[in-house]
């Protein structure tokens, strides 16, 4: 019964601490600010596309025998709005008078000036297969033959060598994770140490540790902050997927950008538990908050150079360097979730990768708890890490 009294006041107490921090910064109004400034600016970029775009619908005039047969062609693409004209002359005066931008009439395309190529080849496509539906027509075919005579199935993609990015908006994906990585990571990591450092500096700190383990404290924070950092993020992912699909453009995203989003937040847990315990670590070696940037430095390093090396990873997901970093802790972090986004990443891969960073994260756990509890009671100068490793537990 004592043990489980025992058990049931340390989660209490690691639980206040936790709750204490999400109310005094989850709801402060700097962090509910930047959160809606952050948000806004995401929802703005997810609609860009669709605002800059603006009315995208191509007017097509058309004329003549072959009308009814190049509309049949253009129907599917929403992109093109047809006019069918009862005369070459009319479709001519309706390019003259800006009514269409190009018409095509008794094989002739009529332009008041040079068409983009996008745009010509389509018309001349949609030319080419009208003329080829007509004369099967006109050599006695039923529409149900030549729709089967002409029905082909798309070019099938097979790839050489395996992975590789896609196309532009895979590249734009993993660039998205990989500065959202970052930054939600760099954020609450430097707000744990400042508050460690402010904790300390105060006093505060002596008087907590009359009724609470220094465990407690150091866990509570990171916990506390790391749920206020995880709502963030969560808040960001659902309003990017949200205006993507108000906008029409999530369908144009690269396939399994949502199940990206979902491992995103897999990964930024585990790298917070252990970027954010080894901050609340080294933030105990300091009294000041001049100097808290001194023994972030390491820290603020390796997620700088995780996300370095991620930027790399868009361009040459499977190079050397590339597996390199999105297997060795702490950089995986970061760039594992962006080579993932952009290419196919081997099941091992992944799976050493987890395995890595999750043991890494109970080491940093570990040595943090230990620095905390080391030096959080020390006052005035600044304690080296290899005196603070030697002192007695």
């Amino acid at each position: 019964m004592s043990t489980q009294n025992s058990e049931t006041s340390n989660l209490r107490g690691l639980w206040l601490v936790a709750s204490r921090e999400i109310r005094v910064r989850g709801l402060s109004r700097a962090n509910l600010v930047s959160l809606a400034v952050t948000v806004l600016i995401v929802g703005v970029l997810a609609a860009l596309p669709t605002l800059l775009s603006g009315e995208d619908t191509t007017r097509i005039g058309l004329a003549g025998e072959e009308a009814a047969a190049i509309e049949r062609q253009l129907a599917p693409n929403e992109d093109y709005e047809v006019t069918v004209y009862g005369s070459v002359g009319e479709a001519e005066r309706a390019v003259e008078d800006g009514e269409v931008e190009a018409a095509v009439a008794e094989g002739a395309l009529y332009t008041e000036n040079r068409v983009d190529t996008e745009l010509r080849t389509v018309l001349d496509s949609a030319w080419r297969a009208a003329s080829v539906q007509s004369g099967l027509e006109a050599a006695g075919l039923e529409p149900s033959e030549i729709e089967q005579a002409l029905a082909t199935e798309p070019l099938e993609t097979v790839s050489l060598s395996e992975g590789g990015v896609s196309g532009p908006l895979d590249y734009f994906t993993g660039l998205i994770i990989s500065i959202v990585m970052f930054f939600m990571l760099m954020m609450p990591v430097q707000y744990i140490a400042m508050g460690v450092v402010e904790e300390k500096s105060s006093r505060i700190v002596e008087i907590l540790l009359t009724s609470l383990k220094p465990w407690q404290l150091l866990g509570g924070k990171v916990i506390g902050l790391g749920v206020v950092a995880l709502v963030n993020l969560v808040a960001i992912i659902a309003v990017g997927l949200g205006v993507s699909a108000a906008t029409g453009l999530l369908p144009d995203l690269p396939e399994g950008t949502a199940a990206a989003a979902l491992s995103t937040m897999g990964w930024w847990i585990l790298a917070f538990a252990l970027y954010g315990t080894l901050a609340g670590g080294v933030g105990s070696l300091v009294s000041r908050q001049e100097e808290a940037g001194s023994v972030l430095a390491p820290i603020t390093t390796a997620l700088t150079i995780a996300y370095v090396g991620s930027i790399f990873l868009l361009n040459a997901p499977d190079s050397v360097l590339g597996r390199v970093l999105s297997l060795v802790p702490p950089f995986s972090a970061i760039a594992m979730p962006t080579r993932m986004s952009i290419t196919a990443v081997p099941a091992w891969e992944v799976a050493l990768s987890i395995g890595l960073l999750a043991l890494s994260a109970v080491g940093a756990l570990l040595l943090g708890a230990l620095l905390y509890k080391r030096s959080v009671l020390h006052t005035g100068s600044r304690l080296k890490l290899r005196e603070v490793l030697r002192r007695a537990a």
